[in-house]
């Protein structure tokens, strides 16, 4: 059953779409059900979200028409040739769209869907294309207008303390998942389910965040604190997961120390409850403590205490931002922290899917247009507008097809919900107050749908295809053939789009998994490689934010996905370990420098090989004569030393500690 929240904001949906269809029918608009459409098509129950989603509708609307106007007088006695250009048009704008991971995305899809439902049906009038696209504009602008208003000014609902909740039991599992790694606990169902939940977290805090700016909370100003916060929490992974592994080795090794054990529990508890305010003396504390590295353990302890200094450090002014976030504190003064160990935002762009999406679809376009101009079908252009719409709206997915169908039911319920109301409803209407009595149950139905994550595009395609298919206008004109024609072009049109995504388009959660870890499997590669890049930051922003990508395919496919998550973190690791052995590479002596080169190689080799499979012992053998090469003096060469050890324990967890003669003497 709805709850009272859910009835509020469907009511006030209602009531902008209601506004909008009566302005439209008072100003004598050609299509006045477009303004009610729009009205259910950019609803949102957050202000932000709402406002956002109407500022991009508005511009892809205004570029889609343009495109039309462009299009159809120049082309339109060349049939094939203007089905092309329209096809490529969606096609074009549907790969920018799927490029871009922000709210901006909805622009491009919909300036190439907005060419499609101008532009077609506009050829049986190419001579007054200008003044469809005209009235478009001003029928999609009023729908826009009036839902932004109501959902603005009647009881809105800010973003802004969602999002604060958001973060605040966003950054929990982080917490836990370090006091255990402090604890050298061995990794369990919690620990995963931490990692799970901060990766795939960070994608809904960036879209949040994103549309923060267009909110009317006092956060709006809080934007690149909440930025810099998500960047922040992902740094502390790798280090959390290093940590948690260094613990771990050094307890197996017997070669913890008490001081640093009292300084690993000091940490904890500042850790669990501390403030930023407390976490300069543990850090005086940490840097105090100083390790040689004169042998193996003694590197273990200095590259752990490395990792201390960085997780308190991205700690301490991630605390910062959340209590100003959360409770409301005053920001954050002074710079923020740049480190080289925190990660940048960075955002995978996959340019193959995109382009794959955008193939489909203007294939799919074609065989329709094909159809249309060989049959002369009345309602071609229907079949061909509702093709464009159903390959945009899913294209993000890993496989459309299930909710490209999904939709083509709800179709199927939006056209007989109409028909019930053109034929035996709307003959009794006589005053546009009837009008909107009988049209109040079905509209509060649709708001509650689409005021629930879960239900929300079954409600917006119910809101949208039904109030197109009703068609209100000045007057009542029924025509059951056309109703008819109508609704087989729409059923038509999305079964197309459905077979076709089938058939080029539907690769699945399996693949796109695949795919991520290959591409994050390439980076290491290229680091450990000669020249190969060497910004940390860079590489961390990558890897997490494809750790963010990847976790909830695995979860869809494979039971293993914790395990599968944790070896990601460990790819990076390694990562960030080469990198930092390359930018040292030019201070090794040159009898470290021959075993270090062959261990990058292999390094490169192994990873664009099949990393799944144990690293070869050839590897461990590089790195042993490296470590033999500079172990005899440790304090000028501690950053090698800590590089490789990093390397070697990732790689090669299982393996017992280097044989090395200056260590063995001492």
């Amino acid at each position: 059953m709805p709850k009272a929240d859910e009835l509020f904001f469907a009511l006030k949906t209602f009531v902008g779409a209601m506004a909008a269809l009566y302005i439209a029918l008072w100003l004598g608009l050609a299509n006045p059900y477009w303004s009610m459409a729009t009205a259910y098509i950019v609803a949102q129950p957050l202000s932000g979200a709402l406002r956002s989603k109407a500022l991009y509708r508005l511009f892809g609307t205004l570029a889609g028409g343009t495109a039309a106007v462009l299009m159809i007088p120049n082309l339109v006695s060349a049939p094939a040739l203007l089905s092309l250009a329209m096809a490529g048009w969606v096609g074009l704008c549907l790969y920018l769209s799927l490029l871009d991971r922000s709210p901006r995305a909805y622009m491009f899809m919909l300036a190439g869907y907005t060419a499609g439902i101008i532009g077609f049906p506009g050829i049986a009038e190419p001579g007054v294309i200008f003044q469809t696209s005209l009235t478009r504009m001003e029928e999609i602008s009023l729908g826009i207008i009036c839902t932004t208003l109501v959902g603005t000014v009647v009881f809105p609902r800010p973003l802004g303390p969602v999002l604060a909740r958001r973060i605040a039991s966003w950054v929990r599992p982080g917490i836990d998942w370090a006091a255990a790694a402090l604890a050298g606990q061995a990794e369990d169902a919690e620990t995963f389910a931490a990692r799970r939940r901060l990766a795939m977290e960070a994608h809904d805090i960036a879209m949040l965040t994103s549309q923060l700016g267009f909110d009317i909370s006092p956060l709006q100003s809080a934007v690149g604190h909440i930025t810099r916060l998500r960047v922040y929490v992902l740094s502390m992974m790798p280090v959390i997961s290093s940590i948690g592994h260094r613990v771990a080795q050094l307890e197996r090794e017997a070669a913890m120390t008490p001081p640093l054990q009292g300084l690993l529990d000091a940490t904890s508890h500042w850790v669990r409850t501390g403030g930023p305010e407390d976490a300069e003396p543990l850090l005086r504390r940490i840097r105090t403590m100083r390790e040689r590295g004169d042998d193996w353990g003694g590197v273990l302890r200095a590259s752990l205490l490395v990792r201390l200094e960085e997780l308190v450090s991205i700690m301490r002014h991630a605390r910062a931002i959340r209590l100003h976030v959360v409770d409301g504190t005053p920001a954050p003064s002074g710079p923020l922290m740049e480190a080289e160990y925190v990660a940048v935002a960075a955002e995978i762009r996959d340019h193959r899917l995109a382009a794959l999406s955008g193939v489909a679809a203007a294939m799919a376009i074609l065989l329709v247009c094909a159809f249309w101009i060989g049959t002369a079908w009345a309602a071609g252009a229907g079949a061909a507008v509702m093709v464009s719409i159903a390959c945009s709206f899913f294209a993000a997915q890993d496989d459309p097809a299930p909710a490209i169908a999904l939709m083509m039911r709800n179709s199927v319920i939006a056209v007989l919900g109409a028909g019930f109301y053109i034929f035996l409803v709307l003959p009794r209407v006589e005053t546009f107050a009837e009008l909107a009595l009988v049209l109040l149950p079905a509209g509060l139905v649709i708001g509650v749908l689409v005021s629930r994550p879960a239900t929300f595009r079954t409600g917006m395609v119910l809101g949208a295809f039904g109030t197109t298919n009703l068609a209100l206008g000045n007057g009542y004109h029924a025509d059951f053939v056309i109703y008819l024609n109508n609704a087989l072009a729409l059923v038509v049109g999305i079964a197309v789009a459905l077979v076709v995504t089938r058939l080029i388009r539907s690769v699945g959660a399996a693949w796109s998994a695949r795919r991520l870890l290959h591409a994050g499997w390439r980076d290491i590669a290229a680091a450990a490689s000669l020249n190969g890049p060497q910004d940390r930051a860079l590489l961390t922003g990558l890897m997490l934010d494809r750790l963010g990508l990847l976790m909830p395919r695995l979860a869809a496919v494979s039971p293993g996905a914790d395990i599968a998550a944790a070896d990601v973190l460990q790819d990076l690791r390694v990562g960030l370990n080469v990198i930092g052995l390359q930018r040292v590479y030019a201070s090794l002596p040159f009898a470290a420098q021959h075993p270090a080169d062959s261990a990058l190689a292999g390094i490169a080799a192994h990873y664009r090989g099949n990393p799944l499979l144990p690293a070869p012992a050839a590897v461990r053998e590089a790195i042993d004569a490296a470590l033999r090469a500079i172990a005899g003096d440790a304090e000028k060469y501690q950053q090698p030393l800590m590089m490789l050890s990093g390397i070697r324990s990732v790689l090669f967890a299982g393996s017992a500690p280097p044989d090395v003669a200056a260590w063995n003497a001492r």
